[in-house]
C-alpha cells in the first residue's frame, strides 16, 4: 500500500511535538486537535494522501483538500494532524508509521494522542489519564498525570502505542474522563441498553444532539499545555463546556425513553 507524505519541512526543534487524536465515540480528541489549529491559527504543512483508499476530498471554503493534513504554530511548536475523516483500521499500523517515519526525518521528540474515557469513580473528576514507555512515566506524573494502573490497550490506540514503542520517538497517550461515556457505560451496567447495537445508536444519537465532549476535549487541551509548558487558550471551549454537561444528562433519558419505545414496537405480534 502507497502511503505519500507531501509536507514542508519545519525548523528541527526538539521541543516540537506532533498531536493527533486517536477516534472514539465521545469526539474529545478530534474536537481538541481541530480547536487547537483554528485558536492557535496553525499554518497547513501539507498531507498525507493514501492511495488505496477510495477517494474523499475535504472541501473548505470552495478548496478541494486531502482528508489528512498536517499544521504547525511556530509560537508554540505543536504540529496537529486533522483529520477530515478517520483512518480506517486496517491501514492504520501503516499510517501512523509513515507519518512517525516523517516526525523522527525532522527530529520531533514526543507525539501524543489524544482520547477519552468513562469515569473511573462514580463522580467525574479533571484527572487526565495516560498510558507511554516506561522511560516517560515518572514525567508525566510530575506533570500531575494519573497512570493507568492495569489494563489491556487495543483498537487504534494500541496500534499507536504499538507504533511509537519500536521508534526512538516518545509516545504518550492521554486519556480524559468523558460523562459521554460515563453515561451510556452506566446504562449498560444496569442493563438498561443491552445490545452493542443499542450502544452505538445512543452515542450516536447523543453527539449528534448535544455534540462532541466539550468537557474532555477542554481537560486535553489543559493536559497538553501542562505537557509542552506553554500556555494555551481556553476560553471559547470553555464557554462551549460550561453547558455540556447538563445537555448530556438531559438527552441521556430522553434519547433512552426513545431507544426502548422503538425497541416495543419491533417485537413482532402474536396474532
Amino acid at each position: 500500500m502507497k502511503i505519500e507524505v507531501k509536507i514542508s519541512p519545519i525548523p528541527r526543534d526538539r521541543n516540537n511535538v506532533l498531536v493527533l487524536s486517536c477516534p472514539e465515540p465521545s469526539l474529545s480528541g478530534i474536537v481538541a486537535v481541530e480547536y487547537l489549529i483554528d485558536t492557535l491559527k496553525m499554518e497547513e504543512l501539507g498531507a498525507i494522501k493514501v492511495e488505496a483508499l477510495p477517494p474523499v476530498i475535504a472541501v473548505v471554503e470552495g478548496v478541494a483538500k486531502l482528508p489528512y493534513r498536517l499544521f504547525y504554530s511556530p509560537d508554540t511548536g505543536i504540529i496537529a494532524l486533522r483529520q477530515h475523516i478517520p483512518v480506517p483500521p486496517q491501514i492504520y499500523a501503516q499510517f501512523i508509521g509513515k507519518l512517525l517515519e516523517w516526525a523522527e526525518d525532522n527530529n520531533i521528540e514526543m507525539v501524543v494522542c489524544l482520547s477519552a474515557m468513562p469515569n473511573v469513580s462514580e463522580k467525574e473528576s479533571d484527572n487526565v489519564f495516560f498510558v507511554t514507555e516506561e522511560q516517560m512515566a515518572e514525567r508525566l506524573k510530575e506533570h500531575g498525570f494519573t497512570p493507568i494502573k492495569e489494563g489491556v490497550v487495543s483498537g487504534i490506540e494500541g496500534a499507536f502505542l504499538d507504533a511509537v514503542l519500536s521508534r526512538r520517538i516518545k509516545g504518550v497517550l492521554l486519556l480524559a474522563e468523558s460523562k459521554l461515556l460515563a453515561s451510556v457505560r452506566r446504562l449498560v451496567e444496569t442493563g438498561r441498553v443491552g445490545t452493542h447495537r443499542d450502544v452505538m445508536a445512543l452515542l450516536h444519537d447523543l453527539v449528534g444532539k448535544v455534540g462532541p465532549d466539550a468537557v474532555a476535549a477542554l481537560k486535553l487541551i489543559r493536559a497538553l499545555s501542562r505537557l509542552v509548558g506553554r500556555e494555551l487558550p481556553t476560553q471559547n471551549l470553555e464557554e462551549h463546556a460550561s453547558k455540556y454537561s447538563f445537555l448530556v444528562e438531559k438527552n441521556v433519558e430522553m434519547l433512552l425513553s426513545t431507544l426502548q419505545q422503538s425497541q416495543r414496537q419491533e417485537i413482532p405480534q402474536i396474532l
